[in-house]
């Protein structure tokens, strides 16, 4: 007898998908902002996905923590201390930053479902949440913004893609209110998803952080998990980069830095 196969499959186009197999579906939510899946699967551990499409899986993680916190802060003019967090429930980005020697860390995150069972199936990870060097708040990331007193080296802008509730952090106004509450010399980044497959979130992201600071700098990483495995970072340019000694990471080292901003041809075209 043919034993049945379970599969979760993210549609990238109408006619691609990626598959993976999956050894059981742990977890299936409907929060006030968006549906929750969790499986765990044969070749990625743990998978996460909101609204269908895959945010996070065990195997490799890493690499999208890695660069969207290390670019940024190798490339700041001065070495940064604190950052804010716009998303990034499953504790991720905030591991990272804490790894780097950030002293303190406010993270706003929309949906206290994602924090929830990010410390439930990921502990590893989610347990930066609860590091006293890090402060976690449960509220809209964009009003957060919006009405804040406080000024910070980072800000860091760790959300789903720019449709439904993460639609307003592509915005010309989010990223005014972004460059209001950094230090001199901060850096503002965010992903800004697969050039081959979501062009329309890269020239989002480019278009309002150029309307904010009058310049941008998009980088490439390659996560397995994600939409053609080629994904984009966009940040604002902060110039002349700090001299600094380069500490590697599991993906993330001094050639990645250096060649990460190295774009392919379409790329550049698509933020021209």
């Amino acid at each position: 007898m043919k034993l049945i196969e379970n599969w979760f499959s993210e549609r990238y186009s109408d006619n691609l998908q990626l598959s993976f197999r999956v050894s059981d579906q742990l977890l299936s939510i409907k929060t006030d902002f968006q549906r929750i899946d969790l499986f765990d699967t044969y070749d990625f551990g743990k998978l996460l996905t909101i609204d269908g499409t895959v945010q996070m899986a065990e195997k490799d993680e890493h690499i999208y923590h890695e660069m969207i916190t290390m670019v940024p802060f190798y490339l700041a003019t001065k070495r940064p201390e604190s950052a804010l967090v716009i998303g990034g429930g499953d504790g991720g980005t905030a591991r990272r930053l804490l790894d780097l020697g950030l002293s303190k860390i406010v993270n706003v995150e929309i949906d206290s479902q994602v924090v929830e069972l990010s410390r439930r199936f990921f502990p590893e990870i989610a347990s930066s949440l609860s590091d006293p060097r890090v402060n976690l708040i449960i509220d809209d990331g964009i009003k957060y913004v919006s009405r804040s007193k406080e000024k910070f080296d980072m800000v860091i802008i760790d959300s789903t893609d720019p449709v439904g509730p993460a639609e307003g952090l592509f915005t010309a106004e989010f990223y005014g209110d972004v460059k209001r509450i950094l230090n001199d010399g901060g850096v503002a980044v965010t992903q800004s998803g697969s050039p081959f497959y979501q062009p329309f979130a890269i020239r989002k992201a480019t278009g309002a952080i150029r309307s904010a600071f009058g310049n941008s700098l998009s980088y490439l990483a390659f996560i397995p998990t994600y939409p053609s495995g080629l994904w984009s970072f966009t940040m604002n340019d902060p110039g002349t980069g700090r001299n600094e000694e380069i500490r590697p990471a599991r993906y993330f080292n001094k050639d990645i830095l250096e060649g990460c901003v190295r774009l392919p041809q379409f790329v550049k075209e698509l933020i021209a």
